[in-house]
Parts: structure tokens; C-alpha cells; sequence
């Protein structure tokens, strides 16, 4: 995406919507621009009437003028800077709230490939840049160009010749500032690469911290960590030394346009043919003239520095959605519960095939369970019921409706999943069971906590249902927190239950609880469960075999004990 295009979608999505206020923005930018050249003009007058014509009155009147004219420029200054802050900040929030969106939206193989940290630098990082890119640059743009038009019409109306003079600089300036923003564009995207790299090193960190320290590896982390910190050091100084060089260089060839303008003025101020009121007024307007030259020579190299921030927000609002609803999706109204997998493909992008003509009916209130060797397909097979990833080829039906066909809300209303690492938010208990029903009373809250056998524990904390139990559950115990996992299901009382190890991470102890807690909740429900410890699942309807992204075996206990094949293999490592 280029600058044009950027700066285009800008316009139509962010700018747009905020035409009303930028437009009483630009109301106080040109009375600005106005004031500016008034105080420039009113030297020709002051000189004139002051201390050639000694005009008493005028000792005052204009003294009293220059303190107007401010007032209404500092008056319009305060409100320009506020109108453009509210719209900066506006611009900000809509855009973070679009990618916050898309993220949430997103497919869960895209999320799985991109690293937290670098999706969060996007979201904080790169948004900021990019707002300032709009409201600071753009905005100060105009309001300089403005008032570079107003100072440059009063040194046209005192003379044109001198004029013309003084503002052979500008094609200059403007040539190296092109220049330097390319130099801008290019170390503004290394930074916010970086910035993206060093975000996902310190989440890694603070989420792998136990294991960091068990290994000793403190000094690594910390070496690796300080080279990131080094790399973005040396590149924001880069682009910090391109900023700054583009001030001075904008004035020293500004210089020789003041310089030609002098020379000719003093040459016919020698002459007699320049009046000094006249002088002295275009002197004024030139030197004013400066910063706001100067300020549209550094505008260039900002703007880089918000395009290549630009690039990668809308890289990533421009995400393409793979697991999609189709427009006229039905409605799932689940009657049997009934799942079946037709001939299903499944690869992920750029890998060997994950799973290879799974057919695999899952009855209703049956309880089927998924074993097999690490790798050999069980999540993958999982995650398409809910439709995380959706097959290659062939169909996931439930009670005869292909899942494409159904709406995602309809689809995943009719699911519980219960993981091996159960997902909590720093919230009260109350809000972590209540997360998928967010209407719940208090009673059915309970009732399900008790189902989960979570009440007990519950009432020990401090706070009981209201303790907050901080980032991803930290002061509860494994079996805790899974209990809690749990709970949330059967507040959610879906007919369809997905059990992904939910027990595998747990004590002796725990897994006791926990599994007690399962039985009740698989009761009356399609379950799927994925197993790891197999003395969990012997009592399940039917036991599938997977290997390599095959189905090897099928059937009860008994029976793939008695087959004597991968299964009893599996079970003997076991026990």
C-alpha cells in the first residue's frame, strides 16, 4: 500500500466522519493565518504614522491594535488545538476499535502464527503514530500553509520584486525535504518492526517466567531482550536525527533567499527607491514567513514516519476472514445433537495433511472419546465442530446441517469446551463462571458451581463469588481453576460438550474432583473428549484411534483391548 493509498483511506473511513469539526478547525487555523499577517502589516503603518509622519494618536491606537490581533490569535489558537486533539483522539479510538474487532474475529490459525506482541505494538504503538500523522501533521500543514499564503501576500503587497527574491529557497527546501522523507519511511518502519519484536520477547517473558528461572536463564533472556532495546535505540535515533536535520537545513536554504532579498532591498534602499515603512513590513512578513517554512519542511519527514505505521495497521484490518458466515446462514436449533465428519481433509497452510477422510459419527448423548499418539489429529479434529478451522474437503454435519451452512453465533451458542489450560480473566469468580451468560443469576451461578464442585472452594476465599482472582487465575490452584473452567459449562448448559484433556494437568487429587465434576456434566450431552490419561474415558460409548490423521481403531474398551492393537499399546504404556 502507498502513501496515496494510505493517505486516501484515511480521508474516506477516519477523516471524513470528522468534517464538521475539522472544518471549524480550519475556520481558526486561517484567523490565525489572518492575525499572523496583520502583525507583519501593521510594522508598514507603525513606521509610517509613528516615526516618520509622528502621528501622536497613533502611539496608541496601534500598540492597542498588535494586542487585538494576538488575543483573537491566541483565542483561535486554543480552539484549533482542541478541535484537532478531540478528532486526533476520536480518530484513535475508532481505528483501535476496528482492529480490536478484527482481532477478535480473526482465525484462530492467523492468531496462532502472529505473536501477541506484535499484534499489541499494532494496536497501541503504531495507531498513535499514525493519529499524529493525521491531526499533528496534516492539520499543522494546512494551518502553516495558511499562514505562509497570508505572510507571502503582504511581502507581494509591499514588493512583488523582493518577493519573488526571497522565496527562491522553497523549491529547495521542498526537494530535500522528499528526500529526507524517504530516509524517514524507511528507519520509521525498522522502529516499528522492533517495537513489535521487543513487545513479543517481553510477553514471552512475563508468561514464561517459571520455567525462565528454573533453567537459569536470566542472563540470556536479558541479553536477548537488551539487543532488541539496543536495535530500536539505534533506529529511533536515526529517525530522531532525521527530524532534527530537517529544521536547520530548511533554514540555511531559506538563508539564501533572505540573503538575495536583502541584498537587492539594500541596493535600492541606497537608491531611494524603497520607502523604509515598506522595508520594514516585508522584513517582518519574511522573517514570520520562517517558521511556518520551516514547520512544512519538517511536515514530509513526519508524515513517513505515520505512512509506515499506516501500512501495517491496515495490513492488519485488511486480514482476509477465512471461517466466515454465509449471508443467508440458518439458525442452529439443535433437536438430536447428532455430529458426523464426512470424508473431511484437513491441512494447515504449508504443512503435510493433519487429518486424512475422517468419517466419524457422533451419536446423540453418546460420549466419544479421541486417542492417539501427540500429533496424530485429536485437537484438529475438535476444533472443526466449532468451526476454528473449517476442512479442505468433505462436511461436518450436525443433525444433517452442514456447520458452514449454520450462523457462527447459532453454531458456537450450541457448544461448551472445557480445555487442558483453562482460560481465566482477571475478573471476580462470579464473572469468570457467568462469562457466557452474562444474564445469570446468582442462583443459577451457584447451582452450577456446586455441579462443578467449585462451591465449597469458593467460600473459603476472601470474598467469596466476588474475589478477583487475578491475571489468568494466578492465586487458584490448577484443579481450581479447572473447576471453575467447569462451572462455565454448565452455566452455559449447551447440548454439545467438548472435553480437550481436561484433566491431563492435574494432580492425582484434582483429577479426581475434576472428573467427578465431568460425569455430571457429560450426562445427557454429545460429548467428544480428548484423553490423555486413557483410564478416564474407558467408560465412553465409543473410543476412535487416531494416528498420523487416520482412524486406525474404533470401538468400546473391551473391544480394542480384545483387538490387541494400538490402543492396547497405548493402554499398557499407561498402566
Amino acid at each position: 500500500m502507498n502513501n496515496k493509498e494510505i493517505l486516501s483511506r484515511l480521508f474516506k473511513e477516519n477523516i471524513r466522519p470528522q468534517m464538521a469539526k475539522l472544518s471549524s478547525s480550519f475556520i481558526f487555523m486561517l484567523i490565525i493565518a489572518l492575525a499572523t499577517g496583520a502583525t507583519a502589516w501593521l510594522l508598514d503603518p507603525a513606521i509610517e504614522k509613528i516615526f516618520l509622519d509622528r502621528d501622536p494618536q497613533m502611539v496608541w491606537m496601534i500598540p492597542l491594535g498588535i494586542i487585538g490581533i494576538l488575543l483573537v490569535k491566541g483565542t483561535a489558537t486554543f480552539f484549533q488545538v482542541s478541535i484537532l486533539t478531540e478528532v486526533g483522539q476520536k480518530i484513535i479510538a475508532d481505528i483501535q476499535i476496528k482492529m480490536f474487532t478484527k482481532i477478535t474475529y480473526a482465525d484462530l490459525g492467523w492468531l496462532q502464527i502472529n505473536h501477541s506482541g506484535k499484534i499489541i505494538s499494532n494496536f497501541l504503538y503504531d495507531v498513535t503514530l499514525l493519529q499524529s500523522a493525521v491531526s499533528d501533521c496534516l492539520a499543522n500543514a494546512f494551518r502553516n500553509l495558511l499562514t505562509l499564503i497570508c505572510l507571502l501576500a503582504v511581502m507581494f503587497y509591499q514588493d512583488w520584486a523582493l518577493s519573488l527574491i526571497a522565496m527562491i529557497a522553497i523549491p529547495l527546501v521542498g526537494y530535500f525535504s522528499k528526500r529526507l522523507g524517504r530516509r524517514m519511511k524507511k528507519a520509521s518502519t525498522g522502529t516499528q518492526v522492533e517495537t513489535g519484536v521487543l513487545a513479543s520477547l517481553l510477553s514471552e517473558n512475563l508468561d514464561g517466567t517459571r520455567i525462565v528461572k528454573a533453567y537459569q536463564q536470566e542472563d540470556a533472556e536479558i541479553e536477548k531482550v537488551s539487543e532488541s532495546i539496543y536495535r530500536r535505540m539505534r533506529l529511533i535515533i536515526k529517525v530522531t536525527k532525521t527530524k532534527a536535520a530537517a529544521a536547520p537545513f530548511s533554514e540555511f536554504l531559506a538563508g539564501f533567499g533572505i540573503a538575495g532579498a536583502m541584498y537587492y532591498a539594500g541596493i535600492r534602499g541606497i537608491q531611494g527607491d524603497l520607502p523604509l515603512n515598506e522595508f520594514i513590513s516585508f522584513l517582518g512578513a519574511m522573517m514570520l514567513a520562517f517558521q511556518p517554512l520551516r514547520s512544512l519542511a519538517q511536515v514530509n519527514t513526519m508524515m513517513q514516519e505515520g505512512f509506515a505505521a499506516g501500512a501495517r495497521v491496515f495490513e492488519l484490518l485488511d486480514q482476509p476472514v477465512e471461517i466466515a458466515e454465509k449471508k443467508d446462514a440458518l439458525k442452529l436449533v439443535v433437536s438430536n445433537g447428532e455430529i458426523e465428519f464426512k470424508n473431511v481433509n484437513l491441512s494447515y497452510a504449508e504443512s503435510k495433511q493433519v487429518l486424512n477422510n475422517i468419517n466419524l459419527l457422533l451419536p446423540q448423548n453418546s460420549i466419544t472419546a479421541l486417542v492417539g499418539p501427540s500429533g496424530s489429529g485429536k485437537t484438529s479434529t475438535l476444533n472443526l465442530i466449532p468451526r476454528f478451522y473449517d476442512p479442505q474437503s468433505g462436511s461436518i454435519t450436525i443433525d444433517g446441517i452442514n456447520t458452514k451452512d449454520l450462523s457462527l453465533y447459532s453454531l458456537r451458542s450450541a457448544i461448551a469446551l472445557v480445555s487442558q489450560e483453562p482460560i481465566l480473566f482477571d475478573l471476580s469468580i462470579k464473572e469468570n463462571i457467568s462469562y457466557g451468560r452474562k444474564n445469570a443469576s446468582d442462583k443459577d451461578i451457584i447451582n452450577a458451581a456446586k455441579s462443578a464442585s467449585a462451591h465449597d472452594f469458593i467460600l473459603n476465599l476472601p470474598n467469596g463469588y466476588e474475589t478477583l482472582i487475578g491475571e489468568k487465575g494466578y492465586s487458584l490452584s490448577g484443579g481450581q481453576k479447572q473447576r471453575l473452567s467447569i462451572a462455565r459449562a454448565f452455566l452455559k448448559n449447551a447440548p454439545i460438550l467438548l472435553l480437550d484433556e481436561a484433566t491431563s494437568s492435574l494432580d492425582s487429587e484434582s483429577e479426581h474432583a475434576v472428573q467427578e465434576a465431568i460425569q455430571i456434566l457429560m450426562k445427557d450431552r454429545t460429548t467428544l473428549v480428548i484423553a490423555h490419561r486413557l483410564s478416564t474415558i474407558e467408560n465412553a460409548n465409543k473410543i476412535i484411534v487416531l494416528s498420523e490423521g487416520e482412524i486406525k481403531e474404533s470401538g468400546n474398551h473391551k473391544q480394542l483391548i480384545e483387538k490387541n492393537g494400538l490402543y492396547k499399546k497405548l493402554y499398557e504404556r499407561q498402566f
